[in-house]
């Protein structure tokens, strides 16, 4: 078994501790801090949100924890209600700065950029029971794997939620090639 808390926003310390002791998972959407912050810091202030969505007290416990999207209202990767462009949601971890405020939400929060892949690579495989199939380049996987215009390891972090995909590829084979290329 591998329980899953899906929008687990508000979490303590202690809380995560006890995730990681029972092998619970938590399953997250970065995009709501990106959306909502700005209205959280008014409505609840800036001490009670220490732990919204604290990725990098997850990632130090060694809970395994996912990124998505959640509700897709409209068409479109930033149009949607909860955008569902995995690169703003990777973004959104690495700066933790919501929209229409300057306030950045706890940086001391903050992640890598490696863990922000992990998030919606191997993490999220992890959260479906397919990490021995998927999530990450290995001998005996799956060759799902994209390629990317931009270099989300060193390109500068404000990039990173516009990063576009060159080439899809699913078991080896490319299914989708950018119109750019």
């Amino acid at each position: 078994k591998r329980p899953s808390i899906t929008h687990a926003n508000f979490m303590t310390p202690e809380a995560i501790r006890k995730m990681k002791d029972l092998g619970i998972v938590a399953n997250l959407q970065p995009d709501w801090l990106y959306l909502d912050g700005a209205t959280l810091l008014k409505q609840f202030g800036d001490e009670r949100l220490a732990y919204f969505q604290p990725y990098k007290t997850i990632f130090d416990n060694g809970v395994h924890v996912g990124g998505g999207s959640d509700h897709m209202q409209k068409i479109g990767s930033f149009r949607s209600i909860n955008q569902y462009n995995p690169f703003l949601g990777m973004w959104t971890t690495l700066v933790r700065q919501p929209r229409w405020t300057d306030q950045i939400l706890h940086p001391e929060q903050r992640i890598t950029r490696e863990q922000a892949i992990r998030l919606y690579t191997i993490d999220n495989a992890y959260l479906m029971f397919e990490e021995k199939e998927k999530g990450s380049l290995e001998k005996g996987k799956l060759a799902d794997f994209i390629v990317l215009k931009q270099d989300i390891l060193t390109c500068p972090v404000d990039e990173v939620k516009n990063i576009e995909v060159e080439k899809t590829y699913l078991g080896g084979k490319v299914i989708y090639r950018s119109p750019k290329s």
